[in-house]
């Protein structure tokens, strides 16, 4: 239920989180107390602590850098000085499961050890005739290191006129296993082997060999993420280690946070580099993994290993899981499959012996799992099952509304309370990106996440404030101070920005967002049938899509989810949807993907008894639309080209039946699914007029319905109505100030209410329909002061400037004052001589007259036109809290009064421009008040 004082006063559970670099433990516990109460002061409710580099100071010596590593005893007793702060604040704690990423654990130092995470090489050979000599070494392969031996098979050349291997394409009937056959001398590492013809043959050798990717914090290899063995190194460190001690251990319980995990940033093999790399044909491995694969799948993958080289695919390179294989063989349709097969296997071996692992353990010491589960080729629904906060990030999915909706259905159908998102990452935006801009702001970025069911914010993020550093280190460290990625990667939230003077009104308005994202539960329009293996995110699309445009909100559903026992059809709002407890989808689409270029579409996969559960949906009612033709076929090859096409064509009849039934549509194209909609009498919960730039979502708790709507649009406003369902009264949830209103809205005796809104470009708007009285609310809300206000425009203003520039050491600021007399003339900051090069808060002031013959005066409005970045406003002495610092817009008329009115606006900047001298590679931003500003009354 909706409780007025929670929102105007946010718990710390729902504040925004900051991601904490720290610099091992170089670091002082008075240090450490006073960042976590500067933070838990400027608003946030939590910080991911991230044990980065081991930074040393200069007080200690080489040889004892050891003592400060990742779960060391330093280490534990800086954990202990920020645990012993923060619980008493309330200020929960997040922490990484290793240092840095990707994953690795100082139990598994060795690069050989087993527990490693694999690539899998191949060598190949083309014969005629009898073939008596080595096993095929593999070019990719470190030949300074072991490598093991794992299989040798054969195939012969296909002579058809299909060329779908890049390299060479083989005939999939003739693929034999030779170690099977007993053609190999694993001790001598020789073939000797006849093949059944005279045909041309490719032998192929597949050498296993740990990847050689090293975690760079404590320069140990990363583990394998689909072995148990690894995942229990990982733990039973923690419980050697950093919960050995029975004091520290009750207060990492007692303080109750995450364990979190980043995105899977592995490469089968570094002989490429690492981001950027090189393209090889190198697969991801593991040592258990063929067997694994003959227990989920049923067959034995080995004759078919040659089918999962995508050159790139598994190296962190922006490639398609679709793309044709190296060496394929002759029906693309059973490659897919054959690799559709492997790459749900590694999803489920990752989910079983990584994930869920990972949570249970994290679950029996009162901590809970956060995990961002991509950046492998895997099915990524299917490994947030065991999750229990899954995470996106605003970097890895472009800001991509359709991006984070690869997550959402999973955190719908399993009821999960929260789904984050790593938020400001942008190259190139250190010490420069604004909470306001349109150019990768960060309520920009945020806006985006919350429209598409985001609901916890984790700030990427700021640096612990090293008071000295030794090594190669010194050379990084300038003002304002070590930035452990925050000059390369935005941004410093820190205290060491201006803005930062500003960040208590910043995170009280997301704290107050993810308040009401979060009553209740979801309801979306739309579920969208999608199987796809997700690498690195390449054909995500960024404008609004097909079903945004229509105000339609949506989350994709996979097989694994529509398996869910929760994915069973019940009666919402007085029709069939699917999740009828949970988010109530009024229609499954089984769509196309699209490509992000519009260079191909791609019908999914879907299972046999998907199809049958279609089939059930339809007869109990659930409207389905179906594009193009569907489905490719079966998922899986099953071992056999026979039994697939046998499946396949039972799914097209199960597809052909379905198409007959009287509440599901066929369309041709995605184009056509929204008019299909309409006949199907499937509405959008928030229906937006045509053409609108608004993205929306719903929630629904007991009765009451909440409406996130978003105005997507950076260059328009939006002004008109838009209708949603509930009963009862309308009331507008400020989620600057806090502040509740009721709005000029009846509810319609079918349950509709239509909403009249304003909202400003990146603005958007909390709406509650509720059949409670809320009790006392503020005056009415005015969309504007009047229908024909009177102009005065705000001119001849001075300005203060307390300028931040650097100190005598790399960590200290100093504050310069400026004084200017701007006249009549607003302007940036960069075309003022004074202020150029200059970052800092600046203090604008004017006054006017205003004679006692105004009767307008209650309903005056503030209207400040462009500004960089925050502001504050004093009227005539008052300050006014938590003003809307998108639109610019601020009723002022209480605080105004007859004759001589004095208005104070504070600006805070980015340290961007004052940085413009020790970064060459700069260049300046807007900065300060440039107008207009005007007073409506």
């Amino acid at each position: 239920m909706f409780m007025r004082e929670t929102f105007k006063s946010p718990e710390n559970r729902y504040r925004p989180k900051m991601r904490w670099w720290l610099p091992g433990a170089y670091m002082e516990n008075d240090e450490i107390k006073r960042e976590i109460e500067w933070l838990a002061n400027a608003g946030y409710g939590g910080a991911e602590i991230i044990h980065f580099f081991g930074i040393p100071t200069e007080d200690v010596e080489p040889e004892q850098y050891v003592r400060y590593g990742f779960g060391s005893d330093e280490w534990n007793d800086r954990m202990k000085a920020a645990l012993e702060t923060a619980i008493p604040l309330g200020f929960q704690l997040d922490f990484t499961i290793g240092p840095l990423w990707p994953i690795a654990t100082p139990a598994i130092m060795d690069r050989e050890d087993d527990r490693c995470v694999h690539g899998l090489h191949f060598g190949t050979r083309a014969i005629i005739g009898a073939y008596h000599g080595q096993i095929p070494g593999a070019e990719t392969i470190d030949g300074e290191r072991p490598r093991k031996l794992v299989a040798v098979t054969a195939a012969r050349l296909y002579n058809g006129a299909a060329t779908i291997g890049k390299a060479a394409t083989l005939d999939l009937e003739s693929a034999i296993d030779l170690m099977k056959a007993g053609c190999v001398d694993i001790l001598t590492e020789r073939i000797a082997w006849s093949p059944p013809d005279d045909g041309e043959w490719y032998l192929f050798a597949f050498w296993s060999q740990t990847n050689g990717q090293m975690n760079d914090s404590i320069s140990a290899p990363v583990v394998d993420h689909f072995s148990k063995d690894a995942v229990d190194a990982i733990t039973g460190y923690w419980d050697e280690r950093l919960l050995g001690d029975p004091y520290l251990r009750m207060l990492y319980e007692k303080n109750a946070g995450c364990l979190f995990c980043d995105s899977i940033e592995l490469n089968a093999t570094m002989l490429g580099g690492m981001y950027g790399a090189k393209p090889l044909a190198v697969s991801i491995w593991t040592p258990e993994l063929l067997r694994e694969f003959r227990e989920r799948r049923g067959y034995d993958l080995t004759p078919y290993l040659p089918s999962i080289f995508i050159k790139g695919l598994y190296q962190l390179s922006v490639r398609n899981a679709d793309e044709d294989a190296e060496f394929d063989f002759e029906d693309r349709s059973a490659n897919r499959r054959i690799r559709n097969d492997f790459h749900l296997t590694l999803t489920e071996m990752f989910r079983d012996n990584h994930v869920r692992v990972l949570r249970e353990w994290a679950n029996r010491h009162n901590m809970r799992l956060r995990y961002q589960t991509y950046g492998l080729p895997t099915e990524l629904t299917n490994g947030l099952l065991e999750v229990d906060i899954p995470e996106t990030e605003s970097l890895g999915f472009k800001d991509s509304t359709d991006g984070y909706r690869l997550q959402s259905g999973a955190v719908h159908m399993k009821n999960l309370e929260m789904y984050s998102i790593e938020v400001g990452a942008v190259m190139g935006f250190g010490y420069k990106q604004t909470w306001t801009g349109k150019e990768y702001g960060l309520l920009w970025q945020l806006h985006r996440g919350f429209a598409s069911g985001v609901n916890q914010a984790v700030l990427h993020g700021m640096s612990y404030e090293s008071t000295s550093a030794s090594g190669h280190f010194r050379d990084m460290f300038k003002w304002p101070g070590m930035s452990l990625m925050g000059s390369m990667f935005s941004n410093e939230w820190g205290a060491r920005q201006p803005i930062s003077r500003h960040s208590r009104g910043i995170a009280d308005y997301i704290a107050r967002n993810q308040y009401v994202l979060r009553m209740g539960k979801a309801k979306v329009d739309l579920a969208i049938y999608r199987y796809h293996i997700d690498g690195i995110h390449h054909d995500i699309l960024t404008e609004p899509t097909v079903y945004e445009q229509a105000g339609y909100s949506y989350d994709y559903v996979s097989p694994a989810l529509l398996n869910l026992e929760t994915a069973k059809v019940g009666m919402f709002d007085g029709q069939p949807v699917l999740d009828a407890d949970g988010s109530a989808y009024k229609t499954l689409i089984v769509d196309t993907r699209v490509h992000s270029d519009g260079s191909w579409r791609w019908s999914p996969y879907m299972p046999l008894d998907i199809a049958d559960r279609l089939l059930e949906y339809a007869k109990e009612g659930l409207p389905i639309v179906l594009v193009g033709e569907g489905a490719s076929g079966v998922l899986s090859y099953n071992g056999d080209y026979n039994v697939m096409e046998r499946e396949d064509d039972e799914l097209r009849q199960k597809l052909e039946r379905l198409r007959t039934m009287p509440n599901v549509r066929h369309v041709p194209n995605q184009e056509g699914v929204v008019e299909a909609l309409r006949k199907l009498s499937v509405l959008p919960a928030v229906r937006t007029p045509a053409s609108s730039p608004l993205i929306a979502l719903r929630r629904y708790d007991q009765g009451d319905n909440y409406y996130y709507v978003y105005n997507s649009s950076l260059k328009s406003e939006f002004q008109g109505e838009v209708v949603v369902g509930g009963r009862g009264r309308a009331y507008l949830l400020d989620a600057w100030d806090g502040s509740v209103y009721p709005l000029e809205a009846e509810s319609a005796p079918d349950g509709e209410v239509a909403i009249p809104l304003r909202l400003a470009a990146n603005e958007s708007a909390l709406v509650l329909v509720t059949p409670l009285d809320l009790g006392e609310s503020e005056e009415k809300l005015k969309m504007t002061p009047s229908d024909n206000p009177n102009i005065l425009q705000l001119d001849n203003w001075t300005l203060t400037v307390n300028s931040w520039t650097p100190g005598s050491v790399p960590f200290e600021t100093r504050i310069e004052k400026i004084e200017l007399e701007l006249g009549e003339g607003l302007k940036d900051w960069t075309d003022i001589p004074q202020l150029e090069n200059k970052s800092g808060i600046g203090c604008y002031r004017t006054s006017f007259v205003l004679s006692e013959s105004e009767e307008r005066l209650p309903e005056a409005i503030l209207q400040i036109g462009q500004l960089s970045d925050t502001f504050r406003i004093q009227v005539n002495g008052t300050p006014l809290h938590a003003v809307n610092q998108i639109d610019r817009r601020v009723r002022i008329g209480k605080w105004l009064k007859t004759g001589v009115n004095l208005i104070e606006i504070e600006v805070a900047t980015t340290l961007n421009n004052a940085l413009l001298k020790l970064d060459p590679h700069r260049k300046p931003e807007p900065h300060g008040l440039v107008g207009p500003v005007q007073l409506l009354y």
